[in-house]
């Protein structure tokens, strides 16, 4: 083997290894107004949103957690105070964790998060198809 070919074999390899993704993509670690964060992010569909009066909201398709003005809400209910110098976590299970102590998950306010889903499925079906067929076309 040449030493021209066992570097291009190098190069390939570093090169595979930087866009292979890590298993820490997925966790975003962050400080937000002096709250420590550490959410491992939904592989579908996520958003983090950190307001600039210190809040912050993940929001997925079966866990919302917010953190706002000292309150932590998960999927609307209200799941206690979080202050300075805290760790609020979402694990890959789904589950909150603030200080390693289990605040909720998923199944955390469920009654609140089935009706938002039912009402969103009712206005969803509220639409005939010529509705859906014309707004697809015209905007």
């Amino acid at each position: 083997m040449s030493k021209n070919s066992t570097q291009f074999g190098f190069v390939i390899a570093i090169t595979l290894a930087m866009l292979t993704p890590s298993c820490s993509s997925l966790t975003w670690t962050g400080t937000h107004d002096g709250i420590r964060y550490s959410i491992h992010r939904d592989k579908r569909t996520h958003a983090i949103v950190k307001g600039k009066d210190g809040s912050l909201m993940y929001d997925s398709p079966e866990l919302v957690v917010n953190c706002e003005m000292g309150k932590l809400v998960i999927n609307g209910q209200n799941c206690g105070s979080i202050s300075d110098g805290d760790l609020v976590e979402v694990t890959e299970l789904g589950t909150v964790l603030v200080n390693r102590q289990r605040r909720g998950d998923k199944l955390t306010g469920n009654a609140e998060m089935q009706e938002r889903i039912k009402q969103a499925k009712t206005i969803m079906q509220t639409h005939t198809d010529t509705e859906l067929i014309y707004h697809s076309n015209n905007g």
